[in-house]
């Protein structure tokens, strides 16, 4: 008595698939399938970096329209020594930014030694700091503070 070898159980095609030409229109609709369920494990990663790249770049803008600002407002008190025409300065220069989220501080102060005697040579600070409005800081993302500061000496004589 001669064996057959064994053959393994092959499942049967369905009755449309009866070509190879169904059986990869069967394997490319499940692969579409596939393709999406990858799309949407990576989408939410995918949307995290667009909003960090996004984030870098307020923030890279916020930075050179701050050191801009501060550089003109040290030059304007260089030459005027008057912290109202200092402040001016800062708040129009400050320009893509909102001016009132600007805070800004003057050393030394007008009615301090040196700048309320014979200020010329010395050395007067102005320094400034913005608050970045964050996009889904109610997710508990930390407020991002820029600062900038520049120096100027005095050249105005009373």
């Amino acid at each position: 008595m001669c064996r057959v070898p064994h053959r393994r159980h092959r499942r049967p095609l369905p009755p449309h698939a009866t070509s190879r030409a169904a059986v990869a229109a069967d394997q490319r609709v499940n692969d579409r399938g596939q393709a999406i369920v990858e799309f949407a494990l990576v989408l939410p990663t995918l949307l995290v970096v667009a909003l960090a790249m996004v984030l870098v770049a307020e923030l890279g803008v916020a930075r050179l329209a701050l050191q801009h600002a501060t550089a003109e407002a040290a030059r304007a008190g260089a030459l005027t020594n008057d912290d109202e025409q200092i402040r001016g300065t800062l708040a129009a220069t400050v320009a893509p930014l909102a001016p009132e989220r600007v805070t800004s501080a003057i050393a030394p102060p007008q009615d301090e030694p040196p700048r309320n005697r014979d200020p010329r040579g010395s050395m007067l600070t102005v320094n400034a700091s913005y608050t970045l409005p964050v996009p889904l800081g109610f997710v508990g993302l930390p407020r991002l503070v820029v600062t900038a500061s520049a120096s100027r000496r005095i050249e105005w004589m009373p």
